[in-house]
């Protein structure tokens, strides 16, 4: 109740009998206003707020209270803090709306002849400036690339803040790639597979024979695997990650 009657800012009027004046010297910490003596009384306001604390100031006095609320006031003050309350509220929504949105695209290729015909190819697949972040969920784009691009070994494309960020590499010595599967070349336990194309049939941790199929029906160069490979010497096992593919 007493945050209800802080909001609406009224006042109080207090009529007090024998009031020392040692206790009316206190009374300008508190911003009375009005004060008035008649007689052995003495009558002053006091914003709502400090009224408490007044009362315990007076309270071996005989005193008489006067509560004035300001409802128009009050009302003013609640509106003024609901608009600045919805201001942040649209605000941050705004901020949001505007976060979600892609507002350049930026490709990256270590061979610049491609980068056009990527950039045409991508405003086809319909990324571009403006569009929604969220779109892309349902777009491979990675292996979109590389599937459509023969000279693209492999593609990487990430979000940073509002740019679309496309790194390429493209394959070695523009040879046309041809799909191809990837085996073990080492009995191993996999540490780190990454595949830009094809299907992986193996995750981390995996132990793998060679020979084993890794990667299925995947480009040239987009592939990278390592494994931790036991070594036998004197009858001591040791291990070390290497390339296995």
């Amino acid at each position: 109740m007493s945050h209800i009657k802080k909001f609406l800012g009224g006042n109080v009027e207090f009529q007090v009998q024998g009031l020392p004046v040692s206790c009316i010297n206190k009374l300008r910490f508190y911003h009375v206003t009005n004060i008035k003596c008649q007689n052995d009384a003495i009558f002053f306001e006091t914003p709502l707020v400090n009224s408490k604390a007044i009362k315990n100031l007076v309270n071996n006095f005989e005193y008489q209270v006067k509560e004035n609320y300001n409802l128009i006031r009050g009302i003013n003050f609640l509106l003024n803090h609901f608009v600045l309350v919805a201001s942040l509220v649209i605000a941050l929504i705004c901020f949001l709306l505007l976060d979600m949105r892609i507002y350049s695209v930026r490709v990256q290729c270590n061979d610049a002849d491609l980068i056009p015909s990527v950039c045409k190819h991508l405003e086809e697949l319909g990324v571009k400036k403006f569009m929604w972040k969220n779109k892309l969920k349902g777009l491979d784009l990675a292996n979109n690339l590389v599937g459509n691009f023969d000279y693209l070994a492999h593609a990487h494309v990430q979000i940073s803040g509002n740019t679309l960020v496309v790194n390429l590499v493209s394959a070695t010595n523009h040879t046309r790639k041809v799909k191809t599967n990837f085996y073990a070349q080492y009995d191993a336990v996999i540490k780190e597979i990454t595949t830009y194309s094809g299907k992986a049939l193996v995750t981390t941790g995996d132990v793998v024979k060679k020979g084993d199929l890794l990667v299925a029906d995947a480009y040239p160069d987009s592939v990278v695997v390592t494994g931790e490979v036991a070594f036998v010497n004197d009858d001591q096992i040791s291990r070390l990650v290497i390339w296995i593919i």
